[in-house]
């Protein structure tokens, strides 16, 4: 088994990181790096949270992470931000204290910001509390969110590498482009009839790019319509457990459609509460949106639970890594209902949101043929294995994962084949 380790003392990016797990450990819904380029000037937002309370609007917090010196510059930078984006709450986290930091506080909250100062990382929870629930903070949850974040980013790191060496492949640059339209450009759209509107025309134009991307990779040409990855392509990544292409195009596909699921939950909230009245909801969101899709939401408004489903799907994906352990189901449900904020008798449901948004002619899950395990196809392997790393911290009391209970010829094998090829992503993106 391949390890690797978090730096003990996270700096600069990896502390923005650190502070992001914290929140979304706490059960809040986190947006990162979200950046907006105009002309010659990049504004980057570091975290964005929100905050799905049931019976409520889903409450939005802009923070800004510090790791290293500050000051008035940074607090005002702050609420021009928020001014910029329309949202009320602000927060700068530094690691810095500052002399005379009663009058930097009385200043910043009187813009309406709050400064947390964390000079020391063992006091992130008590220093967070006014911002994130009461529940006991988990450093298995904090330790496999950052594990996380390092996996993104090192894809996305290898995206732009491969972007601006591989002249001769357009997959790259289309999902460079697509990944930037998710998960910046439309984030700075704040109204949400019109960010649905342009997340699910990006959804539509970007149909099976990872099977374009592997098309092309055979020497095909990117513009024609594939629905399928090619097998061999599969097998490599799949069967073989490489460390393939399919690992980005997968990453930024259920990206694409895990924003596309949140914005229209976000719309679905604020019809119920009446806000589509607002100038800004003149428009019906479902006018735009394919039969399939305006039945499935109708469904899903029907669950008890619908309001938690982004948390859910990121919980899902990111951390469990969009798998199942059959052996250990009942835990797993109950596992992912304590983390999401969902009771453990709606679990099928959430799971079954998936299916009835982004309908296919085969189910969207399968059940591994020689594995107890039942997974989401076509998945980012690298995010199985922080899944699989998971179960192993959870499950056993030393952390091995020859301690998991198992059946199935080659489950644990696979857990441990998922687990190799995220670090050895790891070890080679520090």
């Amino acid at each position: 088994m391949v390890t690797v380790r978090l730096p003990d003392l996270p700096r600069e990016k990896e502390f923005e990181e650190f502070i992001a797990a914290f929140f979304q450990a706490h059960g809040l819904y986190v947006e990162r790096n979200i950046v907006d380029r105009q002309e010659e000037e990049v504004l980057e937002l570091d975290i964005i949270t929100t905050n799905y309370e049931k019976g409520g609007i889903p409450d939005n917090r802009l923070i800004e992470v510090k790791s290293g010196s500050w000051g008035f510059s940074d607090v005002f930078k702050v609420r021009g931000w928020l001014d910029y984006i329309k949202l009320e709450s602000g927060c700068l986290i530094v690691r810095k204290e500052r002399e005379r930091s009663e009058f930097f506080q009385k200043i910043s909250k009187s813009i309406g910001i709050d400064i947390i100062s964390i000079p020391d990382i063992s006091n992130t929870a008590e220093r967070l509390k006014p911002f994130i629930s009461s529940k006991e903070t988990d450093e298995i949850d904090i330790a496999c969110w950052r594990f996380s974040y390092w996996v993104e980013r090192a894809l996305l790191r290898l995206l732009k590498i491969k972007k601006k060496s591989i002249h001769d492949k357009k997959c790259y640059s289309a999902l460079d482009r697509y990944f930037s339209l998710i998960n910046d450009r439309i984030f700075f759209t704040r109204s949400i009839i019109e960010r649905a509107r342009m997340l699910y025309e990006s959804f539509r134009e970007y149909p099976h790019i990872s099977a374009k991307l592997g098309y092309e990779l055979e020497g095909k040409d990117f513009e024609e319509e594939y629905e399928d990855v090619p097998s061999a392509l599969y097998k490599k990544t799949y069967y073989e457990c490489e460390l393939t292409d399919l690992a980005i195009s997968t990453l930024v596909e259920y990206r694409a459609r895990l924003a596309v699921l949140k914005s229209a939950i976000d719309y679905t909230i604020h019809k119920e509460m009446g806000k589509d009245q607002d100038e800004q909801f003149a428009i019906n969101f479902l006018d735009i949106l394919p039969q399939s899709f305006k039945e499935g939401l109708k469904i899903i408004k029907s669950h008890k639970y619908y309001f938690r489903y982004p948390v859910f799907w990121q919980w899902f994906l990111w951390v469990f890594g969009g798998f199942i352990l059959k052996d250990y189901e009942e835990q797993e449900y109950a596992l992912l209902a304590k983390k999401t904020g969902i009771p453990k008798e709606e679990i099928p449901n959430a799971l079954a949101s998936y299916e009835i948004l982004f309908p296919r002619d085969d189910s969207w899950f399968m059940d591994l043929r020689s594995s107890n395990i039942q997974l989401i196809k076509l998945f980012s392997v690298p995010f199985q294995g922080i899944g699989a790393n998971y179960r192993r911290l959870v499950y056993t009391d030393n952390g091995k994962f020859k301690d998991l209970k198992l059946t199935g010829l080659h489950t644990r094998d696979d857990l441990v084949k998922w687990n190799d090829v995220t670090a050895k992503l790891l070890s080679k993106n520090r």
